[in-house]
């Protein structure tokens, strides 16, 4: 058993929560407060390391509903959502040299899982040409990084290795993630993807480079029924459709060089 002190540097005044949530500083603030008591110590007593790092993980999620949950909804309905958090935090990590952000990154995508699948999008935008080097977002390359980060930390390789060695499941609820890679200023759509009635909906996209993409969602007739509002390397739209029915996505390069991309749905 341990006590972990030095997680203030992520969650000390809701620096963390600021960063990926556009939510108000102070709603956001006395989220972080009710859990760390808002001053410099911000302990946990009798933690283990892997404990701690969970903890924190789990917090740093109700930072962020990025899928707010309907009455009698379980959290865990957006898995999806979880990932692009993850995403958003593993940058805030690298441009602030924060190591324990990446590892605090890494214990939440390793919550999910996902299943290949095929699919191929209907492409248009300038004639393909090769996309730079993938550079694909997973559990053991933020943990390596965070360790690469910390120098001779030990402290940090010890979390790191717990997160690694950790037996935790990851949530599959379905989920399938492709590959596929969006041309210069170009268009990917996914057509006729059947989402379930009443089931909370997820389409996700994660650049494997870098780049700005926008992912929106439409239904049998048309209509936009979600879109996410910011281009960036990560893209996640969110609805709960009244029906079982097929939707479009449509994937938007916003950027002026073709980009890799992973592609998740539930």
């Amino acid at each position: 058993m341990t006590e972990i002190v030095i997680f203030r540097g992520i969650v000390g005044e809701g620096t963390i929560c600021e960063i990926v949530s556009a939510n108000d500083g102070d709603a956001v603030r006395t989220v972080v407060s009710r859990y760390f008591g808002g001053g410099d110590s911000m302990a946990f007593p009798a933690l283990t390391r892997a404990a701690a790092i969970r903890f924190v993980s789990t917090v740093i999620l109700g930072c962020l509903p990025i899928a707010p949950a309907s009455a009698g909804e379980a959290g865990d309905a957006a898995p999806l959502g979880q990932l692009a958090l993850s995403a958003r935090l593993a940058a805030w990590g690298r441009a602030d040299k924060n190591p324990l952000a990446l590892i605090v990154a890494a214990e939440i995508r390793q919550r999910v899982t996902a299943r290949a699948v095929e699919r191929l999008p209907e492409q248009s935008g300038e004639a393909a040409t090769a996309a730079p080097e993938a550079s694909e977002t997973t559990v053991a390359a933020l943990l390596g990084e965070a360790v690469a980060l910390a120098g001779k930390d030990e402290t940090i390789r010890e979390l790191a290795g717990d997160v690694g060695a950790s037996a935790t499941k990851g949530l599959v609820l379905g989920a399938g993630m492709s590959r596929a890679t969006v041309r210069a200023a170009g268009i990917d759509w996914y057509r006729k993807l059947k989402f379930e009635g009443s089931r909370y909906a997820e389409a996700y996209v994660e650049l494997s480079g870098a780049g700005n993409v926008h992912v929106s969602v439409y239904d049998e007739a048309g209509n936009l029924v979600c879109r996410d509002p910011n281009p960036s390397a990560v893209a996640y739209c969110g609805w709960t459709p009244s029906r079982t029915a097929l939707f479009d996505v449509k994937v938007e390069n916003r950027s002026t060089t073709p980009v890799a991309y992973r592609m998740f749905t539930n």
